[in-house]
């Protein structure tokens, strides 16, 4: 359950918090005309914005509005299976990012990247691989496989199944999410997104509602009650869309820091991203959260290996991105625009050996995909399209410094001969930026590979044998939650049968 925004608990939370407010008491206190009148301007600051698209600008801020959320409990799936059901896809007319001024000289800035089946002495070892076959619900073709990892304990998902294994993905056992919860809003869709918190000892788990309105449902269970229910006994916090606005919430994202959890998705009014203590996950009390307006930054995900901020962004033009934050402890978010180097901003487009365009789905999105911390910088990732001095579609990477919000490093994930798209990022506690990422085009149909950054070579486990006319909106690398230094992953690929999901452990030999 939640707690509409003009509650009296609400209310009196936000007044707690607020300087303005304690400016408004104190002018009652002195009754000088001067001063009310000032206080009340600042209190005007002081009140949340309506739901909706913040203001543009080079900068500027947004009031955080607050909400909160009633737990409930779930044990041994006593649910029907229900039948999956798919959301309607948003009309969203096509929103191309605008050309900017001719910043740089449009060519790449590093080696082209190799793709290479792993082999002995390589630059990354697979530690760990396996394939998950006949999941039950079936997966879908576009498959936005999430993973989180502690151990001998692993959890994967995707559209729409669940996998656990107690061996360390050696072998997974299936659990059908519409067992475990109780069906709401029309029916549980698709879009599942997992972490593990080692601070806490929790797996997090967030999944998509259908139906108008819909809802975000996150739960959360320590390991060993996850082993000894097989994946079935969690608490739950339901987050409804009318809380964050206007339209259905959809492509969602989390991620986590030293004290809070983060989670974004997309509604009609723009980017939203919602902040809530783990402490109150872990304890399975109600949960407060803070959220945002309905940024500009589309379809954006969140900063993976946050420590006390989390960081979003959107393009102004192929030239700037606007780049927003989100503080711990602060009743606030801001954002900035950070000038880059120009970028190919065409369609994108890549055909597959049978002559499928892989990419019509993303055919003039350009979002910013990846966002992972690397000590003071946070790098965001995109889909860039052919042109100039690339030959195919490849992936823009960026380095923002956190502190002046300049940027430090462009480059780019190219090749001449096939495309690129949509790198995840995630780094290690060595600040190893690590890369899960899909490519296709001739003579490759699209599939999934992992490598780390600098070492200019991403690695499949296996190639795919067909295509779709869409791979999916992300497939993750995580940090391990159990040997910092290396990472976890998730993809699939696509055969006869259908889509085949994996689960990868990957480090440096």
């Amino acid at each position: 359950m939640w707690n509409d925004e003009h509650s009296p608990l609400i209310s009196a939370r936000r007044d707690a918090l607020c300087p303005m407010e304690i400016a408004r008491r104190a002018s009652a206190r002195f009754h000088t005309l001067a001063f009310a009148l000032l206080a009340s301007t600042l209190l005007l600051a002081c009140r949340p914005q309506a739901p909706g698209r913040v203001p543009t600008g080079t900068s500027g801020q947004g009031t955080l509005v607050k909400g909160a959320a009633q737990p409930k409990q779930v044990r041994d799936a006593p649910y029907p299976a229900e039948p999956p059901i798919k959301l309607p896809e948003h009309a969203v007319p096509p929103r191309p990012v605008p050309d900017g001024p001719l910043v740089g000289k449009l060519t790449p800035l590093n080696p082209a990247i190799r793709v290479e089946k792993p082999r002995p002495l390589q630059a990354i070892e697979f530690s760990g691989y396996s394939n998950l076959d006949n999941p039950v619900p079936p997966v879908s073709t576009v498959g936005e496989i999430s993973v989180a990892e502690n151990g001998q304990t692993v959890m994967l998902t995707g559209n729409w199944f669940a996998g656990f294994s107690l061996d360390g993905g050696a072998t997974f056992t299936y659990r059908n999410p519409t067992t475990i919860f109780p069906q709401v809003d029309g029916g549980f869709c698709c879009d599942q997104v997992v972490e593990y918190i080692p601070q806490f000892d929790l797996f997090v788990w967030l999944m998509q509602y259908g139906g108008t309105p819909n809802r975000i449902r996150i739960a959360a269970q320590r390991t060993e009650a996850l082993r000894s229910s097989n994946g079935t006994a969690w608490t739950y916090w339901d987050f409804t869309s009318p809380t964050f606005g206007n339209g259905t919430l959809d492509y969602n994202d989390m991620s986590f820091g030293r004290s809070n959890l983060y989670w974004t998705t997309q509604n009609a009014d723009g980017r939203v991203v919602v902040r809530l203590p783990i402490e109150e996950l872990a304890a399975g009390t109600t949960v407060h959260f803070d959220y945002t307006a309905g940024t500009d930054a589309l379809w954006s995900h969140v900063t993976h290996n946050a420590a006390a901020a989390v960081y979003w962004a959107g393009h102004v033009s192929n030239s700037q991105l606007r780049v927003f934050s989100m503080v711990d402890g602060d009743g606030f978010y801001s954002w900035r625009t950070v000038s880059i180097n120009s970028w190919p901003n065409g369609t994108n487009t890549s055909l597959a050996p049978d002559g499928t365009d892989w990419m019509s789905f993303e055919s003039w999105k350009h979002y910013v995909f990846g966002n992972a911390l690397q000590g003071k910088n946070v790098w965001f990732s995109w889909l860039a399209s052919s042109g100039t001095n690339f030959p195919q579609p490849h992936v823009q990477m960026v380095s923002v410094d956190t502190s002046a919000f300049t940027l430090t490093q462009q480059v780019q994930v190219w090749n001449p001969d096939f495309a690129f798209l949509d790198a995840f990022l995630s780094t290690n506690d060595q600040g190893e930026v690590a890369m899960d990422i899909a490519f296709g085009g001739p003579p490759y149909y699209p599939s999934n590979a992992v490598g780390v950054w600098g070492d200019f070579v991403v690695y499949y486990p296996r190639l795919s044998t067909r295509a779709s006319d869409r791979w999916g909106d992300y497939n993750t690398s995580r940090r391990s939650g159990s040997l910092p230094n290396q990472w976890v992953a998730g993809g699939y690929v696509l055969d006869a049968t259908g889509a085949i999901p994996h689960f990868i452990r990957f480090k440096r030999p």
